[in-house]
């Protein structure tokens, strides 16, 4: 099994072995949170011999035991002998100090490569190893060892604590959820693996071994997942521990808690007048919550055990007296206590009909509860699978799509009712939708071909918001005929039906450039208000309309509908998109963490989040991560033949690849995007073929670069964009010679009310076109007023390339030399060795390139060194020489 969830934990590891300051390293961890699974990972981690011991509790009374077993293992010649010596210490008579300094003298004294010794469980081994080794982690340096040693617990008085530690935290719900799907095994449940990771509270030990049990029960027919979850042996000793300390009235207290999610306060005290006293203790110990006037046991997998301790007859007792005394004060807790006791037929829907109330008021956890015991109950049932349906549907819409699809598939498997069918299948749809998966458009016009007639409400509601769907991917087509098919259930649409197709209709225009019906007033109904606010924002977007569509998201993420979770969640992806097509790259950086940080499972938009990943390490200048992200979004959008995000990343690593100055790379992303862009038809949507008329330019390609603009400038007809009148203002500019590329340019650049990135893009292809005139002042100018607007936009990585730009001297012309010797230099190296032949100081020319004097000292004693001169004298007389003053044709420079 894959090692999941410990990226940043092997690359602590990794610093250690790599690193010149650290020599030893403590990897602290209780039982099960993967320690030595962590440890055991080191020896593939570099090409260093490594020593892996791994202690034995059955040695743990043997005098240094640990210690002549760490030295067989090292089999080093100096060391054996040392071993030896302590093999014939019979008596004793080597104290733990001696022997702590005859191994520092003999690690020293090895001439052995450099090797990693690897502990785990370091606190079992026998006292004097463990003092020993201590002893010696602390004076590795230069012995070209390096020690990591595994504990459970950093405890002030062990041998190992204060040695550099690190300490092994829970694997995230996400991270958990992962491993146990990448757990080998004949069937997998998705449901199964978020209920483990849910209880488990991300310990790897416990969430296998339960999981390994809920697949045993699955592949012998038991499908439901039992309640509560049943704890597995391997912590049964600590929680038999916990329980055992207990009084007995708690230990009462907490079998009553554990047959249920949760007990009503007052219920329990009609049974133990001294509940409180009991409580009090329980809460003390850290083993229940309390919210308002419930008990809960925190820890699901104390909860099994406790549960699994008590005896079937005492549970039923139990279950029977909890019935009786909750009539009046808790009717859920009552009708649940019953399913064990008294079974009727409505018991099951009764549950379920509980369960969608809990739903509602926001208790999911308790709800699935509710709902899994009614399917152990009677799973198979047709009027199970009716309410099931709207157990999915409730589920769905609070964002909870794991579970929604685990019941909805249920269901499918019992009914044969067509309007169910169309319901569930459609549902199943709309849970794809929101994940950003591939469903064709023909499977849902098949859907409602065959079964709309059964619930022509429900079909017109799944048309329109396919179309929203298909309108996202940029398939107009797919989107449009929706539509149409969705006029022939206009009459028993609802008004929210409505609202939403007639928005989805603007969506489209807004897609194909007409914006014509933008500010066109819409009468909504309170339930299709929140994706009214959706979809109109993110039309505004299409159209430029920046500051509208970040009001319309900000005013829908600060809703608190809970039934709107979907729409919610989808504005905060449109947010960003928002942000990086106004070129607010600060603004967007910052709503993709907080994205990251709220929503880490990629439950929503998946191929969106992806390619936002990319985009954010890119635009940090973090290309490793960004390369890896890349691999990532590839196979997402090939799996899910996604062609707008496959070409929106090729479109975002060409745009970064132009600005490294990998023209060969950027060349090959953009043109493969723009030729999937032909097929949306508008041009501003990818906003690729801007750029790759400039990368041509910079290749030298100019009549390729003419046809490009051509193109875009054919597809642009009628579209009114701000962003693309600088983008092939830009362009023209740069294709033309001479005085008229000036002209162009400063026709360009003569709005104010551009996008701002593009305009700073623009000012910095302008620098460069002034300096190949050799108005140098004027490019400088250009340069650091593109620096500012770079910066306004928090555009860190354009902002860098631009520093550069100014550090490497570009500004200055670096022109052949006469002098042969010159050609030993960097072209900034000539471009100072120029400055200083003209008689410059060091003070001006340092004002001259916007750097320090300290730097073109630093500088200058390399170009000195090189050219093997003492003196300013002697470097302006190699300097001179007659330089060449024939025009040369213009060739954009490469950024």
């Amino acid at each position: 099994m894959p090692l999941i969830g410990r990226s940043k934990e092997l690359d602590r590891i990794l610093s250690v072995i790599h690193g010149p300051k650290e020599s030893a390293l403590a990897v602290i961890g209780r039982r099960g949170t993967g320690k030595s699974a962590l440890l055991s990972e080191i020896p593939t981690l570099s090409g260093y011999r490594t020593v892996f011991l791994a202690a034995s509790a059955a040695e743990a009374d043997w005098p240094l035991s640990g210690l002549t077993a760490l030295l067989n293992d090292m089999d080093d010649p100096v060391l054996n002998r040392i071993s030896d010596e302590l093999l014939r210490d019979t008596t004793g008579a080597m104290g733990v100090r001696a022997v702590s300094s005859l191994l520092l003298d003999g690690l020293h004294q090895r001439s052995s490569a450099r090797t990693i010794i690897v502990i785990d469980d370091a606190d079992q081994l026998d006292p004097g190893s463990q003092a020993a080794i201590g002893f010696l982690a602390r004076r590795l340096t230069g012995t070209d060892v390096i020690l990591f040693v595994g504990v459970r617990e950093d405890v002030p008085e062990s041998p190992f604590s204060g040695l550099h530690a690190l300490q092994l935290s829970a694997l995230s719900y996400s991270d958990t959820v992962r491993m146990l799907e990448s757990v080998p095994a004949k069937r997998t449940t998705t449901a199964a693996a978020h209920a483990v990771a849910a209880a488990t509270r991300g310990n790897p030990l416990a969430a296998v071994e339960l999981y390994d049990l809920l697949m045993e029960r699955h592949a012998e027919g038991k499908y439901a997942l039992p309640v509560p979850l049943p704890s597995k042996g391997s912590f049964d000793a600590e929680y038999a521990s916990t329980v055992g300390a207990l009084t007995q009235g708690a230990r009462a207290v907490l079998d009553l808690l554990a047959l249920s999610f949760r007990g009503d306060i007052s219920t329990i005290e009609k049974i133990d007048r001294d509940v409180w006293t009991s409580v009090d203790e329980l809460l003390a110990a850290g083993l229940v919550k309390r919210s308002g006037p419930h008990l809960g046991i925190g820890d699901q997998l104390l909860r099994g055990y406790v549960f699994a301790a008590m005896t079937p007859a005492v549970r039923t007792a139990n279950h029977r007296t909890l019935a009786e005394v909750a009539c009046n004060t808790d009717p859920y807790a009552r009708r649940w206590h019953l399913s064990f006791t008294a079974l009727e037929r409505q018991t099951p829907f009764q549950l379920l009909r509980h369960a969608m109330d809990l739903i509602r008021g926001g208790e999911v956890s308790f709800a699935v509860e509710y709902i899994e015991r009614a399917l152990t109950i009677n799973p198979w049932e047709a009027e199970t699978a009716v309410r099931l349906t709207s157990v999915a549907e409730l589920l769905f819409n609070r964002g909870e799509f794991v579970y929604a699809r685990r019941y909805l598939e249920w269901a499918q498997r019992v009914t044969r009712n067509p309007a169910l069918i169309l319901r569930l299948t459609g549902l199943s749809f709309e849970i794809q939708f929101a994940q950003g998966a591939a469903v064709r458009a023909s499977m849902v016009l098949r859907l409602v071909k065959e079964f709309g007639q059964h619930d022509p409400a429900y079909s017109a509601s799944l048309l329109a918001i396919g179309a929203l769907y298909y309108a996202e991917r940029w398939e107009l087509q797919e989107a449009s005929e929706l539509l149409r098919h969705g006029s022939a259930f206009r009459g028993s649409a609802s008004a929210q039906c409505l609202g939403i197709a007639d928005r989805a209709k603007l969506l489209i225009e807004s897609l194909s450039g007409d914006t014509a019906n933008l500010d066109r007033k819409h009468e909504q109904t309170d339930t299709a208000r929140i994706a009214g606010i959706l979809i109109h924002g993110r039309a505004l977007t299409y159209a430029e309309h920046y500051e509208s569509a970040h009001e319309a998201f900000a005013l829908l993420q600060s809703s608190a509908e809970p039934g709107q979770v979907n729409w919610q969640e989808t504005a905060a992806f449109m947010a960003v998109d928002n942000e990086i097509r106004a070129g607010n790259v600060r603004a967007a950086i910052r709503l993709i963490d907080e994205l990251e940080h709220l929503e880490p499972e990629l439950k929503y938009h998946r191929g969106t989040r992806h390619l936002f990943r990319v985009w954010r390490a890119h635009s940090l200048g973090d290309y490793v991560q960004a390369r890896v992200y890349a691999t990532e979004a590839l196979r997402y959008a090939g799996a899910e033949s996604h062609p707008a995000i496959t070409a929106q990343l090729s479109a975002c690593q060409g745009h970064f690849a132009l600005l490294r100055g990998d023209l060969a790379e950027a060349v090959a992303q953009l043109s493969r995007a723009a030729e999937i862009g032909m097929r949306f038809g508008n041009p501003t949507l990818l906003r690729c073929e801007a750029d790759l008329v400039e990368v041509l330019i910079r290749l030298g390609r100019h009549h390729e670069a003419t046809q490009a603009l051509l193109r875009l400038e054919s597809r642009s007809v009628g579209l009114r964009s701000l962003w693309l009148m600088t983008a092939v203002a830009r362009s023209r500019a740069m294709l033309a010679d001479g005085e008229q590329s000036l002209q162009l340019f400063s026709q360009a650049l003569e709005g104010r009310n551009g996008h701002t990135l593009e305009r700073a893009r623009t000012l910095m292809c302008y620098a460069e076109r002034l300096h190949a005139f050799g108005r140098l002042r004027d490019a400088r100018d250009a340069l650091l007023r593109s620096k500012v607007m770079f910066d306004e936009a928090g555009a860190d990585a354009w902002t860098q390339h631009v520093d550069a730009l100014l550090l490497d001297e570009r500004m200055e012309p670096a022109r052949p030399q006469g002098n042969p010797a010159m050609l030993l230099l960097a072209d900034h190296e000539r471009s100072l060795a120029t400055m200083v032949a003209r008689g410059m100081r060091n003070k001006e020319i340092a004002a001259t390139l916007y750097v320090s004097v300290r730097t073109v000292e630093v500088r200058l004693t390399a170009i000195y060194r090189k050219l093997g001169v003492e003196s300013r004298a002697q470097l302006t007389a190699l300097a001179a020489g007659k330089g060449t003053t024939a025009a040369e044709p213009y060739v954009l420079p490469v950024m």
